[in-house]
């Protein structure tokens, strides 16, 4: 390969890798901070996961699980693969804050492995393999998602599809022998790992089909591989698929579609990222397909990916059912890998060679410098979230919580904490998935109630929430007088209210 006969791109590589390497050592120990302060901080799914995973020991799978939403059935419209993965762990070491932590690391190695042996298929190396590993959980979408924002239960899922893309990949020119029978397992927790990754991947699954379908024998087996993975799986998805009408899900399919049309708003680095990534797949095919003399096994076995890069760029993707659930971040992750198969499977020009040094380590130091600039360091807690702890850790029965006045706390990560150290229910919680809009309504009902002073009402939806306790910020804690509460503690303009 060029990279390694070319003394220029094997340094520009090294200096890439010494950058991308301290950056991701800095960022995973900032981020360790999760074992000290429980995260409560506003850029937060991490505590949705470490109170799932707590639930998974003391509730069980698919039980009623009484700590939010006044009881519902754990996992049943929420995948359980990642927590399932990081259970043993949590047996070992008790802390689900840990045992998250320790999951991350652990989930980095295995994608190492499954990054190695891609790597492996063409040429043994250390130096590409490591590259690749750090393009990919270094860059900025990485880390503001997978580590600052603790999408873990999609790392996991992103750890089986490298897994999956080895077997696709070893596979594709050659027939199927015994050491693909791995590829029923990897399916099937892929599918109850994460669903829009799982929708995606569907993609270079139809890839291997394509260059299979001449081969009936071949075709067959692997359609028989495919229907074992997806009735192993039916534990899950069966339950998932019959009661989906149950959820919310459709409710976010508007919020989902504006964020790859709102270049003006909150989503302009998501919308610039779901062009550019897409676009770089479909120009580094280009340049791989030119260098293996324009195969057509190969274009017939990319045409797939090329299609999905097409329907992201154009928002076409918005606007088909299943594939308009998924939202960008995914993609992110999707378009990334493949454009790092590629380039690290291209033989460049000479007149690429002698430039693509200089924009390589170009492009790391600004990714680096942005992810830098954009995406927050891991917080200690304030003087805000002290106080609010302080006030659960007098409540007795179940609570919620209103509006806390300073954008460093985020509501629903408490929701997590309370369950796990306090041992306190709330008629609220952090997986929106498993919330029904009727108990939607009533929590949006009792906050306006309470906020707008309509005392009546507010008691009567609290005897249906079976809510026994607010905490309130500011003025709100004024509404005890008006509405004849009872008052427990007051500090730091927060209180604690007892209905």
């Amino acid at each position: 390969m060029n990279f390694l006969q070319n003394n220029k791109l094997k340094t520009s590589l090294i200096i890439s890798n010494i950058i991308l390497f301290v950056y991701l050592i800095y960022r995973l120990i900032n981020q360790s901070k999760i074992l000290t302060f429980f995260p409560l901080d506003i850029t937060n799914d991490i505590s949705s996961h470490i109170a799932q995973l707590y639930f998974l020991k003391v509730c069980g799978f698919h039980n009623l699980c009484q700590y939010w939403y006044n009881g519902y059935e754990l996992f049943k419209f929420y995948p359980p693969g990642w927590f399932f993965f990081s259970y043993p762990i949590l047996l070992i070491f008790k802390k689900p804050e840990l045992a998250s932590y320790i999951s991350i690391i652990l989930m980095l190695l295995l994608s190492f492995i499954a990054i190695y042996k891609i790597i492996s298929l063409k040429e043994k190396s250390w130096l590409l393999s490591v590259s690749f590993f750090l393009f990919l959980f270094a860059s900025p979408a990485s880390i503001s998602g997978f580590f600052r924002l603790g999408r873990v239960t999609e790392l996991f899922a992103w750890v089986i599809f490298l897994f999956l893309t080895y077997l696709i990949l070893k596979y594709k020119d050659k027939k199927f022998d015994f050491n693909f029978i791995y590829f029923i397992p990897l399916y099937t927790i892929l599918i109850f790992s994460h669903p829009t990754v799982t929708i995606i991947f569907h993609f270079f699954l139809l890839s291997l089909f394509l260059v299979k379908f001449k081969d009936t024998k071949q075709l067959l087996a692997l359609t028989i591989y495919v229907l074992l993975g997806i009735l192993f799986s039916a534990f899950w998805w069966y339950p998932f698929v019959t009661d989906l009408g149950e959820s919310r899900t459709e409710e976010f399919l508007p919020e989902l579609r504006n964020r790859f049309f709102d270049i003006q708003g909150q989503w302009t680095s998501t919308v610039i990222l779901i062009t550019i990534l897409p676009l770089l797949t479909l120009i580094l095919f280009y340049l791989y397909y030119n260098s293996k003399n324009k195969d057509k096994e190969e274009l017939l076995f990319y045409s797939p990916i090329l299609l999905l890069a097409v329907l992201v760029i154009t928002r076409i993707v918005t606007f088909i059912p299943y594939l308009n659930f998924v939202y960008p971040e995914p993609y992110f992750t999707f378009f990334l890998i493949f454009s790092l198969i590629l380039f690290f499977n291209t033989n460049y020009s000479e007149k690429i060679q002698k430039i693509l040094p200089s924009i390589l380590v170009f492009l790391i130091v600004i990714s680096t410098l942005v992810s830098i600039n954009e995406t927050s360091l891991y917080p200690n807690h304030t003087e805000l979230e002290i106080t609010t702890l302080e006030l659960l850790s007098k409540t007795q029965g179940s609570f919620i919580i209103i509006d806390p006045p300073n954008p460093t706390s985020y509501v629903k990560a408490y929701y997590s904490y309370a369950p796990i150290y306090l041992n306190l229910t709330t008629p609220s919680g952090w997986s929106t998935s498993e919330l029904s809009e009727a108990h939607n309504k009533l929590l949006i009902k009792i906050t306006d109630e309470f906020k707008n002073r309509k005392c009546a009402d507010f008691k009567q939806t609290s005897e249906i929430l079976e809510l026994k306790n607010i905490i309130a910020y500011n003025g709100f804690c004024s509404i005890k007088e008006k509405c004849n509460l009872k008052e427990i503690i007051i500090k730091n303009n927060a209180c604690l209210i007892k209905i």
